[in-house]
């Protein structure tokens, strides 16, 4: 059997004669004392980096998880907005002759001559009304109902349901990233 030697150190005075009265078992037990209480430090530290990281990793989660489920609001709501002024617009439940005088409004054009192009529908729906002099209505298969372009002499002005729908969606997206 091979004898090892290794410096051990005691405690104060006191506690050495207590060691060497009962011996070789006291010294083994505060041996396996001090390797107990220094396993338990380091198994501390490490658990406590480990749960650091842990935090890291689950914050970073939540700030993806968060960003992801905005992105996800924003396009259901612009496609329920989609569906329900399609759904509208399929029923005729909209003021067009509102909408008409704001994109000539809009147009800036005075009483100068300007051609309003609609779908074949609501060019239907606006025989008879009247509307500054020089602006002619004109039925027109491109132009989707809802939808209202004003052809002048300075060009087109579109009013298109779909593209501000589009541009409401581009803005939040961008507001988001």
């Amino acid at each position: 059997m091979s004898s090892k030697r290794q410096k051990i150190s005691l405690p104060g005075p006191a506690r050495a004669a207590e060691l060497l009265a009962h011996g070789t078992a006291a010294v083994n037990e505060l041996v396996l004392e001090r390797a107990r209480a220094e396993g338990e430090r380091n198994a501390l530290e490490r658990s406590s980096d480990v749960l650091e990281r842990a935090t890291a990793r689950l914050l970073a989660f939540e700030e993806e998880a968060r960003a992801s489920l905005a992105r996800t609001a924003t396009e259901l709501a612009i496609e329920i907005a989609r569906v329900l002024l399609r759904r509208e617009i399929a029923q005729g439940s909209y003021d067009l002759e509102r909408i008409v005088r704001e994109t000539l409004s809009e147009a800036a054009v005075g009483r100068g001559p300007c051609v309003v192009h609609l779908n074949p529908e609501d060019h239907a729906r606006l025989v008879g009304a009247r509307f500054r002099s020089g602006t002619r209505l004109e039925a027109d298969e491109g132009v989707s109902r809802g939808d209202v372009h004003v052809e002048t002499s300075v060009g087109l002005l579109a009013r298109d349901v779909d593209a501000a729908l589009e541009a409401i969606g581009t803005r939040l997206r961008e507001e988001l990233a």
